[in-house]
């Protein structure tokens, strides 16, 4: 037996009916023990952890990804071992006698760093070694172990407990003294009462099913014999007391955790996005959600209840989201080389039983899962886990990704429109990085520990390594099988699928010829697949890719344990690297529409802000915020978004953190204080109750902010901010309230003629952006200006040349100077003047200065 003792756990059914292992047959799952050829030698399965398989043979051990394995040259089954569907809760078995010596090699690692019997020269694992780690840090690092390995009653004080009677007594001291002075858990019992509880148990959908409707469901299957006397139940009290000690003796145990075990497929509808002119767009979140991992196996968003094609789904659930694009080609695929880095590559998950909601039907999805061996079953009212916890998840998801699509991550679709295809790229996107990926603030059932898996992939990994075997995707034939085909012909112009364009070279021998069997994915427009005349598949991409490029600006860093580091200088924005002179008229026209220019207002009003939410974090009194006002136009907004780039720049978060460092709200017309609220509760993914009060939503909001680390608040707009009809507490009052309660830096931006309203404010410091005045800084601020322009005829000092006419042409408003530089800029490139003239700028001043007086 191993340190854990897994070889005494007994194996239970395997999850998937087995299939023919004959040489080169595709195989339903790869486990440990299982003996493949890759690469031409026959190696067996040491070890699994996620999608990485441990391969040895003589030559020594490799990691390997299984979408490599199973797409290798060469790559057969060999043998299969037989696989429980997973682990499960285990004790050390046997007499008292067997579980004390059971604990000795344990105990004495705790103590020394080393079991009995390791070899001269051994050096201590990870978190053992008594010279870097303490002895509570590796009683809890020994409890973390067991509890990995599914063993129950080993809690960091059962350990400490344990170890030291064992340095009092020595191995006597481990044995339980309780053997011999109580009789067994459950041999008070009636046979058909504990078979009949083990039944219930089994048969719930729950991890851990409440006792109380145990004990109801146990009435009703043991009815017959309790109505003719045969049988007699307990009282509620000895039921719950009875039914308490068989779970801690694991004599009952319920469903085992291993993923795939239960997939829910549910709808939930998403908060409106905003579009232009006060109008809105509503749409509903589809997703397959795996019960014990909380992995997000699929995501799709859909308009108008729209039906979604379930056998659709189910391919999109079960290929890992990194192998979609390329899974059906079978020559040039981009496939990973074997990993060994700590980072999960994306939950690679095949579904056994689908639960679904009988409102939201799927044509086509209870076909495709009974050919390829999935149970489905239909829930009616709740969902197979706790109703408020169900709830509480799909209003998290709706939650999580209307903020991430609201945040500047979204600006590009927002702009557009809300196009179906940007939402559900960026879907895709937010469902790797932001939900699977992401770090976890709180920890559910057995992964509430703090060793535990800190990501909802890395619970993945967990599950798999415990079970020992990893569910391998459909075969490229069963993927295409579960895609709808269609017979197209190739014109000269390429191949058109739902009025879209795509075309590749791997087109040119079927143009103008016999239609070809295309096959798509609905919900990914980026390519499709058509089948060649060697009948393998090849993907077309679009001609003209449907979707616009989608900036991953890096604002969710997090701070460190010790708050935000100290101030440095605010990094440079614009459109990605800074191209040169002579670079294409492509990256030079995108890097001009970005162009960076921030006035000095600006850039003071940035570091008094900067320095503000640096002195409210250190400083243990009052917490102050700033109220950044101005017209129209003067760079109020330029200030709340580049303070935002640059603080959480400056936190340095981890790679897939979702902590959120800065939030950006902004406030539309008449809104009161509880809206206000509501739409901070909103981007900080907090559920709102319809008639949660002011006082708990401050409440609320209060705890996200300090969960998610957040020290800076960006409210835009300001001035709609209003007190309750019929209130008659101030607004001052009401900021005030804010600032106090909320442990964060607020920032305000909003027009001048609302200050009155703040006057009495004490939390508020104010400062006001105003037109750059015609003097030497506005000259100063032009040749900064122009030392960024990227344009090759351009002579440096023609713009504080100008200094007087842009000025006029202006007002010193640095909104209407960024126009012209940067469309200027855009418009010289494209018609190869390459320089900015006056008679330029008199032209793209027009719309708000009139016809031009002259031209030069």
């Amino acid at each position: 037996m191993n340190a854990l003792g897994r070889c005494s756990v007994p194996l239970g059914p395997a999850p998937y009916p087995d299939r023919g292992c004959m040489d080169g047959a595709w195989p339903d799952r790869l486990g440990v023990g299982d003996r493949v050829r890759f690469g031409g030698r026959a190696c067996t399965v040491a070890g699994v952890c996620g999608r990485r398989l441990t391969l040895a043979d003589a030559a020594g051990e490799e990691h390997v990804d299984v979408v490599v394995l199973l797409r290798g040259p060469g790559f057969s089954v060999l043998d299969q071992a037989a696989h429980a569907s997973g682990t499960g809760p285990f004790r050390p078995a046997g007499s008292a006698d067997e579980r004390a010596r059971w604990w000795v090699p344990h105990i004495v690692e705790v103590l020394t760093g080393l079991p009995p019997g390791a070899p001269p020269g051994a050096r201590p694992r990870p978190g053992f070694d008594p010279a870097l780690t303490t002895l509570g840090e590796r009683e809890e690092a020994k409890s973390e172990e067991l509890r990995r390995a599914g063993v129950r009653g080993a809690s960091a004080r059962t350990v400490r407990r344990k170890r030291q009677r064992y340095e009092a007594e020595g191995p006597a001291g481990l044995a339980d003294g309780r053997a011999g002075r109580r009789e067994e858990p459950g041999s008070r019992w009636d046979p058909r009462l504990l078979e009949a509880v083990r039944q219930v148990v089994a048969e719930s959908a729950e991890n851990r099913p409440a006792v109380e409707w145990v004990r109801r469901r146990v009435a009703q299957v043991l009815e017959a014999g309790v109505g003719s006397g045969a049988l007699a139940l307990p009282s509620r009290t000895t039921f719950h007391r009875l039914y308490t000690e068989l779970e801690a003796a694991g004599l009952i145990d319920g469903p085992d955790r291993w993923p795939g075990r239960q997939v829910v497929v549910d709808t939930v509808r998403m908060p409106p996005l905003p579009l232009p002119q006060g109008r809105q767009r509503d749409l509903e979140l589809v997703f397959a959600l795996d019960v014990d991992t909380e992995v997000i196996l699929t995501a799709v968003v859909r308009e108008d209840s729209r039906s979604v094609d379930g056998a659709v789904l189910l391919a999109r659930m079960w290929v890992p989201a990194d192998q979609r694009a390329d899974w059906l080609c079978e020559h040039g695929i981009s496939l990973p080389g074997p990993r060994t880095t700590d980072g999960p590559l994306p939950p690679l998950i095949r579904p056994r039983t689908l639960l679904l909601d009988r409102a939201h039907p799927f044509p086509r999805l209870a076909d495709a899962c009974r050919r390829h061996g999935v149970l489905v079953r239909a829930v009616t009212g709740t969902l197979p886990f706790p109703r408020p916890h169900a709830e509480f998840v799909a209003r998290q998801l709706a939650g999580q990704f209307s903020a991430f699509l609201l945040s500047m991550r979204g600006d590009r679709a927002r702009h557009a429109g809300w196009p179906l295809d940007m939402v559900q790229d960026l879907l895709d996107t937010w469902a790797q990085e932001e939900w699977n990926h992401g770090e976890l603030h709180h920890q559910l059932g057995e992964f509430a520990m703090p060793q535990s898996p800190r990501s909802r992939a890395l619970r993945f990994v967990a599950l798999t390594e415990r079970a020992g075997w990893v569910a391998t995707p459909p075969s490229p034939e069963a993927f295409a099988g579960l895609l709808p085909a269609a017979r197209r012909r190739v014109a000269i112009s390429g191949l058109y699928v739902d009025g879209r364009r795509y075309d590749s070279p791997a087109l040119d021998s079927l143009r103008q010829r016999h239609p070809v069997e295309v096959r798509r994915d609905p919900h990914a427009t980026r390519q499709v697949w058509a089948r060649t005349t060697e009948g393998s598949w090849s993907a077309v991409p679009a001609a003209v890719s449907p979707l616009l490029p989608l900036d991953r600006i890096a604002i969710r860093p997090v701070a460190s344990p010790g708050g935000h580091p100290a101030l440095a200088p605010a990094p440079a924005t614009g459109s990605g690297r800074i191209p040169t002179v002579d670079g294409p008229d492509g990256s030079r026209i995108e890097y001009h529409a970005g162009l960076p220019l921030h006035t000095p207002e600006v850039e003071e009003a940035i570091r008094r802000a900067e320095e503000l939410a640096l002195l409210n974090e250190r400083s243990p009194g009052t917490r102050r915020g700033l109220v950044v006002s101005g017209e129209s136009g003067t760079g109020k907004t330029t200030v709340l978004l580049a303070l935002g780039r640059s603080y959480t720049a400056r936190a340095r978060l981890p790679a897939g953190s979702t902590r959120l460092p800065a939030v950006y709200v902004r406030v539309a017309p008449a809104t009161t204080p509880r809206m206000f609220l509501a739409e901070l509760a909103r981007q900080l993914s907090v559920p709102v109750r319809e008639r949660a009060r002011t006082t708990e939503l401050a409440h609320e909001t209060s705890e996200a902010v300090d969960r998610l680390g957040t020290g800076l608040i960006l409210v835009d707009e300001f001035e709609y901010l209003h007190p309750a009809r019929g209130s008659a507490t101030p607004l001052s009052d009401t900021v005030d309230y804010l600032c106090d309660r909320l442990p964060a830096t607020f920032v305000f931006a909003g027009r001048s003629a609302t200050l009155p309203r703040l006057a009495p404010s004490r939390r508020l410091l104010n400062l006001t952006l105003g037109p750059l005045p015609r003097d030497a800084s506005w000259v100063e601020y032009l040749a900064r200006a122009e030392e960024a322009l990227r344009l090759r005829k351009h002579t440096q000092g023609t713009l504080p040349d100008m200094a007087g006419d842009l000025h006029r042409l202006t007002g010193g408003r640095a909104d209407r100077l960024g126009y012209l530089l940067r469309s200027g800029a855009i418009r010289a490139i494209r018609d190869g003047t390459e320089n900015l003239t006056l008679a330029l700028f008199d032209d793209l001043a027009a719309p708000w200065h009139g016809a031009p007086p002259h031209a030069t």
